[in-house]
Parts: structure tokens; C-alpha cells; sequence
């Protein structure tokens, strides 16, 4: 009898993503532990380059297929343009040769078009943020097509993950720790004047954020820089040298950044995206209320005049911090916890 086959479906993005780096993870442990299981990108070219292992690979055209059913005359042409432009692109991938009895999960922002471009696969949804699980889920369900009927099982990441699969009345979930790798971000004690933060996700407000900080002249010796387009080994590097982190999370399941600095001692500012408020509140950092600009200017001010002044608190914080997200999210946790929902998943599987 065949060997079960997992094919994990994938974005093709080449930047930083956490979301990325844990559908991987998810693909090599569960090959060390004996599955056939693979990446199943989008495209030929695609790949991860920020990712250590080489892990089995397939691509596929049926979601960007599904995709064209739907976008408009802008996006097609959106769309056509991207084609030209990945027609150099050297070939990595092979077509997949679906098998009847292959298992697809889906990263829950393909879901809507998933269900559709795999309707004769049995289907899991893997969900790591719970703002795109809404949007997809709605999107199903105006194009005639109930998730929850479909779905086999769903995989969750996070509290805030399970209140919203919850919300909508999904059965067979299961749910593990991520992990942002905190061993890649060593705490470091010594920092230097140096606050970072990551634009991403609110290019305008941090904009905002640095103008004001460099116009009203508070820093001190204190240097603004945005870490943007970098690999993880340099993130690293940077939040290492770090004293202070502004978190600009939006619309999180939990939000790496934070963690990740958090991990590598800074003393975190900011909003906590929401889901991260599973592990960012008044005793791991200095939350801002949600979208509250002039509040986290403030506050990064405010945390450079109190280090200089008395900065034992603050230390205390920032090492508890740490402690947290290392105990918390550690890879240990994540594979522990994924070893023990896999099985429920394969049981129900047949």
C-alpha cells in the first residue's frame, strides 16, 4: 500500500516570513519522523532561500489558476506582468502528479481558492493568523463554499487562532506552539544607543513614528534605524545591539519581531498586534494601546529617559522577557506539540 503524501501548499515569496519558516519546519519534522511529506509552491522558481534545509518540493498551477477565475481586468494584467518577469527564472521545482490519496494543507489565506482547485483531495487549513482566516473564510463562503463542511481538520498556532475557529464553529482542531527560534537571537546584556523596528507591516506609521522621534529632539544618543529587506541572520545581528525594539505588529496570530527581540534582550515598545498579547504585556515590555502613534512615541521616550536615570527595572523586564519567549516558543514545544496533533489528523484521514 502507498505511503500517505502531505503536501503542504506554500506562498512563493523570497522575503523574511516567519509564516513561511513554520510551514517548512512543519515539512522537515515531519520527514525525520518518517511521513512523505513536501513543499508544494506555486510556481517552477519558487523557493525559500531563507531556509536551511533542503526539503522535497513540487509545484503546482492550480490555485494561480483558480485565482484568475476571479481577479479583474487590472489583476490579470498584474498577473501577466509577473509571468514576464519570472520567465528567466531558472526552473527548481517539478510539476506535482497528484495521487488520489495525497492530503493537502493549506495555509488559510488559499482557502477559498484551495477548496476549489482541490476539490478531490481530503483537505486540512492550516491557520497562523486569524484576520487572513476570516477574509479567506468569508471569501468561500460568497463564492458558495463552506469551509467547515469541507475541512477534514484545522491546525492552529495560537489563542487568539482558537477563539476565532471557536467563533465559527469548526470541528477537529488542534493546536501547538510555534516557534520563532529564539536560540537564533542569544540575549544579549550589553546593548548599545541603538533603537530599532521593523516597517513592514505599517510603513506610514512608522514613518510618523521615526519623524517625530528625530524632530523633538528627546533621543539623546539614541540611533532610529528600520530593519527592512534583511536576512534573518542580520535581523538577528541588529536586535543584538539593540537596547530598545518599537513593535509596529498589525493584525497578528502572534508576531515574530517582538518575540524575536524580546529573545535577544531589548526592551520592547509598542503595539501588540493583538494576537501578541499572549505573551506581550506590562511584565515582558511597554504595550501601546493598539494604533496609538503619539502614545508609542511617548513611550519610546519615556524608556530612554528612564534607563538613563535608573535602569534596573527595565533590565528586570527585558531579562523576564526573554526567559518567557524561550520557554514558551522553543522548538522543543513546537514539534512537541505537533507531534501530538498529527496523529488525530492521520486517524481521521483513514
Amino acid at each position: 500500500m502507498t505511503q500517505r503524501r502531505y503536501l503542504f501548499l506554500c506562498p512563493d515569496r523570497t522575503s523574511a516570513s516567519g509564516g513561511i519558516a513554520v510551514i517548512y519546519d512543519m515539512v522537515a519534522l515531519l520527514v525525520r519522523e518518517g511521513r512523505d511529506a513536501a513543499i508544494l509552491h506555486n510556481g517552477a522558481s519558487a523557493g525559500y532561500p531563507d531556509y536551511y534545509d533542503e526539503l522535497p518540493a513540487f509545484f503546482t498551477n492550480r490555485i494561480r489558476k483558480e485565482e484568475w477565475r476571479w481577479l479583474g481586468k487590472r489583476g490579470r494584467i498584474a498577473r501577466i506582468g509577473q509571468n514576464l518577469a519570472g520567465l528567466g527564472c531558472k526552473a527548481r521545482l517539478r510539476q506535482v502528479e497528484l495521487r488520489e490519496t495525497d492530503a493537502i494543507v493549506i495555509p488559510e489565506f488559499m482557502m477559498a481558492e484551495a477548496l476549489v482547485a482541490f476539490h478531490d483531495q481530503p483537505l486540512a487549513v492550516f491557520v497562523q493568523n486569524p484576520f487572513a482566516f476570516m477574509r479567506a473564510y468569508d471569501r468561500a463562503l460568497q463564492r458558495g463554499f463552506d469551509p467547515a463542511k469541507r475541512v477534514i481538520y484545522w491546525f492552529g498556532m495560537s489563542r487568539i487562532v482558537e477563539r476565532y475557529l471557536s467563533l465559527m464553529g469548526v470541528r477537529n482542531t488542534g493546536f501547538f506552539p510555534v516557534s520563532m527560534k529564539p536560540q537564533d537571537f542569544p540575549y544579549q546584556s550589553d546593548k548599545a544607543d541603538l533603537i530599532t523596528y521593523m516597517p513592514r507591516k505599517r510603513p506610514r506609521e512608522a514613518r510618523m513614528i521615526d519623524s517625530a522621534l528625530r524632530r523633538r529632539g528627546r533621543l539623546g544618543s539614541y540611533r532610529l534605524e528600520a530593519l527592512d529587506r534583511l536576512l534573518r541572520t542580520e535581523v538577528a545581528e541588529k536586535l543584538g545591539e539593540s537596547r530598545i525594539f518599537i513593535s509596529l505588529l498589525k493584525d497578528e496570530s502572534l508576531g515574530f519581531p517582538a518575540a524575536e527581540a524580546m529573545a535577544a534582550g531589548c526592551i520592547v515598545v509598542g503595539f501588540d498586534g493583538l494576537g501578541g498579547a499572549e505573551f506581550f504585556d506590562e511584565t515582558t515590555g511597554v504595550p501601546v494601546e493598539e494604533g496609538d502613534v503619539a502614545a508609542l512615541v511617548v513611550a519610546v521616550e519615556q524608556v530612554i529617559e528612564e534607563y538613563a536615570r535608573e535602569p534596573a527595572r527595565l533590565d528586570a523586564i527585558r531579562r523576564h522577557a526573554s526567559e518567557v519567549v524561550n520557554a514558551r516558543y522553543s522548538v522543543e514545544a513546537f514539534e512537541t506539540g505537533v507531534l501530538t496533533v498529527w496523529p488525530r489528523f492521520e486517524a481521521l484521514l483513514g
